[in-house]
């Protein structure tokens, strides 16, 4: 079939302007910018004041590990785990039998020491008997009261009761069971009051002003949404953990009414920081997924340019993993990093911001 010249060009031209058109379309395409959504936290950030969050563990104000003072065969045991007992209340007894066979024997000896001993005191004056006799049945006499009285007191040491009101939080050993003196056989806590403790590092600590009443201080629990609990400072430690080289904080709670807040559970400890000068040499607690870290305990985040809407990496020192948190240090105040989807990022990546209000903590 022949095809003429007019025709055979026609259709070239046709192909290529559909082509060249096509290489135009992708071009613009490629030219389009991906703009990736992502979620970010303000180190220091938050509703404008400058609070940071420091973890702790509740315990009870007052606690006491309950024993007994001599050692003997358990004969029953009144209470049980859990339990509310008031002071002076009977928490178990000792078999008395062996103790009431001592006591008996003490009896007999005091009352022969103290007939030989008044006799004594009226011979001694007549001349009947020496100075120096009288003195040692004046010494067997005294030795013999004080036995009956160590008898005697055994016997209250047999039956143990609490030192203060407050729960059982653990028992420790079952009943008719030997046991010896001073080992442990209850935990009795107070938990009328609660205590937080918190560790503060030396470089927050050293910048802390002394005027700790005017610290707005406060608890909250992850079980407990949207509520947070006043504290007040009841004791800082001037001596630092040999291992951690941090301070250990005393927080003290008014326990909840529709809460029950135990010891040994977790708290977020939030606090006021104003008047503190703050640096860039504290460790932050950032979302584990905010942070690629390496064997050598370096790590990368993310920073992003709120001008230019940009992302770069920053190398940080990564610390302590607490929960779903890690501790880095190298970030400054106000520094927004990237806490979702790090891997993904490189730098120069145009970004845009998703609301989170989360905030860094320090």
């Amino acid at each position: 079939m022949k095809i003429s010249g007019t025709y055979l060009f026609a259709s070239c031209s046709l192909i290529a302007t559909l082509f060249l058109a096509g290489c135009g379309e992708e071009e613009v395409a490629q030219q389009v910018e991906v703009v990736r959504p992502v979620k970010t936290l303000v180190v220091g950030g938050g509703d404008g004041r400058s609070t940071r969050e420091f973890p702790g563990v509740v315990d009870a104000t007052q606690k006491a590990d309950m024993s007994f003072r001599i050692s003997g065969k358990l004969e029953s045991i009144s209470v049980k785990e859990g339990d509310q007992v008031e002071a002076g209340q009977v928490l178990a007894n000792l078999d008395p039998t062996d103790l009431k066979i001592i006591l008996a024997d003490r009896k007999a000896s005091y009352d022969t020491a103290k007939a030989n001993f008044n006799r004594a005191a009226k011979l001694v004056k007549k001349g009947h008997i020496s100075k120096t006799d009288y003195d040692k049945l004046k010494a067997t006499y005294a030795g013999a009261k004080a036995g009956l009285d160590s008898a005697e007191q055994d016997i209250k040491y047999a039956t143990m009761k609490a030192s203060f009101a407050g729960y059982v939080a653990k028992r420790y050993v079952e009943n008719f069971e030997e046991v010896t003196a001073r080992q442990t056989i209850f935990s009795l806590q107070d938990i009328s009051s609660l205590d937080i403790k918190v560790d503060i590092s030396e470089n927050l600590m050293i910048r802390a002003k002394r005027n700790k009443n005017k610290r707005h201080l406060y608890a909250k629990f992850n079980a407990i949404k949207g509520k947070q609990f006043p504290l007040t400072i009841k004791e800082i430690s001037t001596q630092a953990d040999e291992k951690t080289q941090t301070y250990q904080v005393t927080l003290n709670m008014k326990p909840p009414e529709n809460y029950r807040i135990l010891p040994g559970m977790s708290a977020t400890v939030i606090a006021n920081m104003e008047g503190i000068e703050q640096t860039g040499s504290d460790w932050v607690n950032l979302p584990v997924a905010a942070v690629i870290s390496n064997l050598e305990k370096q790590g990368t985040v993310w920073l992003v340019d709120e001008t230019s809407m940009t992302v770069s990496p920053l190398t940080v020192e990564t610390g302590a993993l607490t929960g779903r948190k890690v501790a880095v240090m190298g970030l400054n105040l106000g520094d927004r990093v990237v806490i979702a989807g790090a891997a993904f990022m490189r730098e120069g990546m145009k970004v845009s911001l998703l609301e989170t209000g989360e905030q860094a903590g320090q």
